[in-house]
């Protein structure tokens, strides 16, 4: 009897050495050595812990922390292996969520766009609602658009601006993306319109700048000139962004219009302000034909 005491007594202690080893911080020690670069190590004590308590919560902790020590390894495939895991054994845990997304993030690092899209379609079909939906939505219409797909793409980021005006970057560049797209497919007005619905804030002047310019190149396009010099103009009044971009689409609207003069004004002003500009070239040839339409204009001028 008093050895059978005995002998419960040292289980007892050895699962409270255990116990006590373990419960201090698994996770911030494997932290620290994860951030010395000792990955191996680090797997090991999440193995051990999971062995250790097979039911409690810390097992798809360290499933999930395993994962994402395999992708600091560039292990990709064994990591969506653990995400895997983590979501068919632990659905209902809150790392389960951020596991859906995972898989799509690195499927999309490895240029696997079928399985991205299939990612984070299931992580929308589970989570409506959750952390990265709109993320997912826009990762996936970014894949399509990138491939040439452009019907996928659209239909993807219209639910980012049909639900998220709230989520002003996504929303804000699925505006513009929808309305390039639509520029590629010479569908002006449908652009036009994308882009038009950009927030204008203090907060957002750069995409709403970036929707103007856009704007303005999709009247060019479509040959509205009165347009597109109207909307480069209130580029130019309203903020430091683009000025290069605008001051030639301006001259070129001018042009187009036959305000040769004004036009020579501002390309000269382009010149002025961006010596280096891409378009120097045709800024130099457009000023030369300027001054014999200005000078044509005058001649006939004198005649009347």
């Amino acid at each position: 009897m008093r050895n059978k005491r005995t002998l419960l007594f040292l289980t007892l202690f050895l699962l409270g050495i255990i116990q006590f080893s373990l419960a201090a911080d698994p996770f911030a020690e494997a932290k620290a050595l994860t951030d010395k670069g000792r990955y191996e190590d680090a797997l090991k004590l999440y193995m051990k812990v999971k062995q250790t308590y097979p039911g409690s919560e810390w097992v798809p902790q360290c499933i999930m922390e395993m994962a994402r020590t395999y992708e600091k390894m560039k292990k990709y495939e064994d990591a969506v292996a653990e995400y895997k895991n983590l979501i068919e054994q632990y659905k209902a845990s809150p790392q389960a969520e951020e596991a859906y997304f995972a898989v799509g993030r690195i499927k999309t690092s490895q240029n696997s766009m079928a399985q991205a899209v299939r990612a984070y379609d299931l992580y929308i079909k589970n989570y409506p609602k959750g952390e990265y939906t709109v993320m997912a939505y826009f990762n996936a219409a970014s894949l399509y658009k990138d491939a040439g797909k452009s019907a996928e793409a659209l239909k993807y980021f219209n639910e980012i601006l049909r639900n998220y005006p709230e989520e002003i970057w996504f929303y804000s560049w699925a505006a513009i993306y929808s309305g390039d797209i639509y520029t590629l497919r010479k569908e002006y007005d449908q652009a036009i319109e994308s882009y038009q619905r950009v927030i204008r804030s203090e907060k957002n002047k750069v995409l709403y700048s970036l929707s103007c310019l856009h704007r303005a190149q999709a009247c060019m396009e479509k040959n509205d000139y009165i347009t597109a010099k109207a909307v480069f103009n209130d580029l130019l009044k309203s903020n430091n962004f683009f000025q290069e971009e605008a001051l030639y689409g301006l001259g070129k609207s001018q042009y187009k219009l036959g305000e040769y003069e004004l036009a020579r004004e501002v390309y000269t002003s382009l010149l002025q302000m961006f010596p280096d500009t891409i378009w120097r070239n045709n800024v130099e040839k457009g000023l030369k034909l300027m001054d014999k339409r200005i000078k044509k204009q005058r001649a006939s001028d004198d005649d009347l």
